[in-house]
């Protein structure tokens, strides 16, 4: 059986952001009845090192691993647990393993980070790349947390999928659910040369697109409760806003603006940017 295999994997390197990231992953491990990797990936350096700081540097990448493992046994007890290092550049290991696991979990940032920078590389390159959903939690992510599930819908096929998710991971969470569609202020404006809609027309159908939406989902999910929010804001700030006590925010990778080759759309970016609670990416193949 290859590493991660129908799996929840989280990243880790040694920073307190990997062990709230590893919290979070072991949490959702036990939810969903599915085993946990623990992976810390060792890349050399661009310059030929002396063997002693090889040495040092494996030996830290394998007390990050199993420091994680530990506080992943006394998160989810029963939980099956397997920690590696391995040989390889981080965003290339976490994408491959992102073809057999079920989930990948990472810190917004790791040690490495540069102060100021929110959003790790490492966690913006695998958010837009990976084949299976990615959970990014800050180091603000609060263990107690007991809001709802917060999704944002835009009516493109990846909203669609970020629902399903969003749904399922409420009903796992026992909590209830925030369907939120910011569609901006742009009412009556000229763009093209064309005449955009009244605001109410505007806001009325994105009404009835959320609302559509969340409707094939109810019938699945019972004991969600369901709220929509509709509003003339920009998309990140009414997710943002909604998820202000959330324990979890789901987005696509990309919307229904998004351009073709921008693999992390511009409002996933910004929730991720600045959000308080882990944020599931969701993709479409």
């Amino acid at each position: 059986m290859a590493l991660g295999d129908d799996a929840v994997v989280v990243a880790v390197d040694g920073s307190e952001n990997a062990l709230v990231a590893t919290r979070w992953a072991a949490g959702a491990a036990k939810r969903e009845n599915l085993p946990l990797t623990v992976v810390c990936a060792f890349e050399n350096p661009p310059i030929v090192p002396t063997q002693g700081f090889l040495d040092n540097w494996r030996a830290e990448s394998q007390q990050a691993v199993d420091d994680a493992a530990q506080v992943a046994a006394e998160v989810a007890p029963g939980v099956k647990v397997t920690a590696q290092v391995v040989e390889s550049r981080p965003s290339l290991l976490l994408q491959e393993l992102s073809s057999r696991a079920k989930m990948l979990v990472v810190g917004s940032r790791g040690r490495g980070g540069v102060a100021g920078l929110l959003l790790g590389s490492v966690s913006t390159y695998i958010s837009a790349h990976a084949d299976c959903p990615v959970v990014v939690v800050p180091s603000t992510a609060r263990a107690d947390a007991a809001g709802p599930v917060v999704v944002g819908v835009d009516g493109s096929q990846v909203s669609r999928v970020a629902t399903a998710a969003a749904f399922q991971q409420a009903q796992l969470l026992k909590t209830s659910l925030v369907a939120v569609n910011g569609f901006g202020a742009m009412s009556g404006e000229v763009i093209g040369g064309r005449h955009l809609p009244p605001q109410q027309q505007i806001h009325d159908d994105a009404e009835a697109l959320v609302t559509g939406l969340v409707d094939e989902f109810r019938a699945d999910y019972p004991d969600v409760d369901v709220t929509t929010v509709v509003e003339a804001e920009n998309s990140a700030q009414s997710i943002v806003k909604s998820a202000d006590d959330a324990q979890l925010v789901v987005l696509g990778n990309r919307g229904r603006g998004g351009f073709r080759g921008l693999l992390l759309g511009s409002t996933t970016q910004s929730v991720l940017h600045v959000t308080k609670c882990p944020v599931m990416v969701v993709h479409t193949q």
